[in-house]
């Protein structure tokens, strides 16, 4: 995109001041008391800004052109990830209210795995889960799950330890953010990234071992489960609508795999026939009362003007010349090992920032190297935390896991990325596995 502005220039540092501000405001929210949200919206101010500039820069009415071809470009990269994201939120909100999840949970509980076996069994399903309900919703189900039954806080802690992970192990599919942006942007069709799954099913088994031998033997297995309590099945409507919810989102992975059509529109044709679907349960044949309005109204909002605002900030970060250096990082080093440190940086940094960061400053990377770059910045999210969206959504679940206790598991988390990345390099860059 052709642009007059330079990094260094004075609108240069004043676009960067105003997405570092934002940033770090993001990484302290939790000292903040301030839902990321809303400096991310602020980080919109930036474009405002640009085309400040712009005015300032002369007469000539073609001056704005960059700009206006900035947002339109922006504006389309963001309509696939927000529709996505709010689809895929309401067909869980309608199944998460017919208790699909709660009585799924609960006929763990009652096959007496043990607290071993519910260990395993729960790390599993996430891992299998999260490619298609998100590492988010994911970690949500399980993680409340752990906390209604176990009794020994330890426990829980390790549990959600490998919840985290599991669940960041998604990547393979469009469970993650980072596998949903490369998508979306045309780097990677799904039939790629399904090749990550052996490399991000091992990672999880791997950190899942350590945790087992090293952590979980440690304690009294007899004495880490509550007695078994009885809980609310499913609602009626509610097995034949989780059917129907399966084949909606296996359709629209069909239709966009042999008919090439995109993925958020493929998911709104599942969505509509799944609304459809209750308005036949509602109707007098039927007569179960399902209540959209209050699924709407449960979809992560704030989430989605999250999206918005980092996602807009870094077009107008890109649109200075900041990400031209992200570029030359590709350049300058092999784009193996940038993957990998990038992968560590969104430990600390939201991976959905760096991962919008590299599409846009959109080096010349194979389809394995994007692959590479999706799984590192998804589960590099795992070593701490507060790298991700399933560490955020344990720490609300419970709040005596923190950073601090994160950090105890890191053997593990770090058996995870490295195992990941390792499968990664010996499928690909050695056997040439593709």
């Amino acid at each position: 995109m052709p642009t007059s502005i330079i990094p260094f220039s004075p609108v240069g540092l004043i676009v960067l001041s105003v997405f570092v501000i934002g940033l770090a405001m993001i990484i302290f929210e939790v000292q903040l008391a301030m839902d990321k949200f809303k400096p991310a919206l602020m980080m919109m101010s930036t474009v405002a800004i640009i085309g400040i500039y712009y005015w300032f820069s002369g007469d000539d009415p073609e001056r704005f052109k960059p700009l206006i071809a900035m947002q339109a470009a922006t504006k389309e990269s963001l309509f696939g990830l927000i529709a996505f994201m709010a689809f895929m939120w309401m067909i869980v909100e309608i199944l998460n209210e017919r208790n699909v999840f709660a009585a799924m949970n609960q006929a763990l509980m009652n096959r007496g795995l043990g607290a071993r076996g519910l260990f395993w069994v729960m790390g599993l399903l996430s891992a299998l889960l999260s490619p298609f309900i998100s590492s988010l919703t994911t970690t949500m189900i399980f993680g409340k799950s752990i906390s209604n039954v176990s009794a020994n806080p330890r426990y829980t802690h390790l549990v959600l330890c490998n919840t985290i992970i599991s669940s960041n192990s998604g990547v393979w599919f469009i469970g993650t953010s980072t596998s949903l942006m490369v998508i979306l942007a045309g780097k990677v069709a799904m039939t790629d990234l399904l090749m990550l799954f052996p490399a991000a099913i091992f990672g999880w088994f791997l950190s899942a071992l350590v945790l087992d031998l090293f952590y979980l033997k440690k304690l009294d297995t007899d004495t880490l489960l509550k007695p078994s309590t009885s809980a609310e099945g499913i609602k009626p409507g509610g097995l034949s609508l989780a059917f129907v919810c399966a084949f909606a989102i296996i359709g629209a992975v069909i239709l966009n795999m042999v008919l090439h059509v995109d993925i958020e529109f493929a998911l709104g044709s599942g969505l509509g026939l799944v609304v459809m679907y209750i308005w036949v349960l509602k109707t007098k044949w039927c007569s179960i009362e399902i209540n959209l309005d209050v699924q709407l109204q449960k979809v992560e909002w704030a989430t989605l003007m999250y999206y918005i605002g980092i996602i807009t900030g870094m077009a107008a970060l890109n649109h200075v010349g900041w990400l031209s250096y992200v570029r030359q990082l590709y350049e300058t080093l092999p784009p193996t090992w940038v993957n990998f440190i990038l992968g560590m940086v969104s430990s600390c940094i939201d991976n959905n920032l760096l991962e919008a960061a590299a599409i846009m400053a959109n080096p010349n990377l194979g389809v394995d190297q994007w692959m590479l770059n999706a799984m590192m910045v998804g589960i590099g999210g795992s070593l701490t935390v507060v790298g991700s969206s399933a560490g955020v959504m344990a720490m609300s679940i419970d709040k005596s896991y923190t950073f601090a206790t994160h950090l105890r598991f890191l053997p593990a988390v770090l058996a995870n990325f490295l195992g990941s990345f390792g499968f990664w390099y010996l499928q690909f860059e050695v056997l040439h596995w593709v």
